[in-house]
């Protein structure tokens, strides 16, 4: 398989990475394995911040990457300004990254990510959030967007002319 490509130009942040791991095998000893709940560190509801999912070691020893983000839905989500929103999503550096905005005040939201990889195995964790209340900015500034409202992720390809490379849908090309 084909091995991720780094990314020469924007790096997820470390403090917001959370590696999925694989669930220790105890029922072979008689033994009932604890749920682990997976979360982010806080963000406040002004802020839009890259938060990612770190595969390797679930897909050790299989030769497999991740290859695509299939969707990231929030369930809890009811679309309105104040709600935390998806700004975008890509794989950069082999990890499995989301731009999140937004989000009520107080609350805490349950993300789910649908990843697929080279190899066809589909992953879907889900991952809570806790929005803070520090600043009484509850709406973020507006992210990044080309023409038609599409969010432009860190590693869209850029042409010299500043302009944003698209196919023929107008979804960015990512360096992956």
């Amino acid at each position: 398989m084909i091995a991720p490509i780094p990314s020469p130009t924007w790096q997820p942040a470390a403090a917001r990475v959370i590696p999925i791991v694989a669930p220790a095998n105890l029922r072979t000893r008689g033994l009932v394995p604890e749920i682990v709940t997976l979360s982010w560190a806080p963000k406040n509801s002004a802020d839009h911040f890259d938060f990612s999912l770190d595969l390797s070691a679930i897909l050790d020893a299989t030769g497999d990457h991740v290859a695509a983000i299939e969707r990231v839905e929030i369930p809890t989500a009811s679309g309105l300004p104040t709600q935390l929103a998806v700004l975008w999503s890509s794989i950069v550096n082999g990890l499995a990254c989301i731009m999140l905005g937004g989000g009520a005040p107080g609350e805490t939201d349950e993300i789910v990510v649908y990843v697929v990889t080279q190899q066809g195995r589909r992953l879907a964790p889900r991952i809570l959030l806790a929005i803070t209340t520090e600043t009484d900015a509850s709406i973020p500034t507006p992210a990044p967007t080309m023409t038609g409202g599409v969010p432009v992720p860190p590693n869209a390809i850029r042409l010299p002319s500043g302009l944003i490379l698209t196919d023929d849908n107008g979804k960015p090309f990512l360096i992956a």
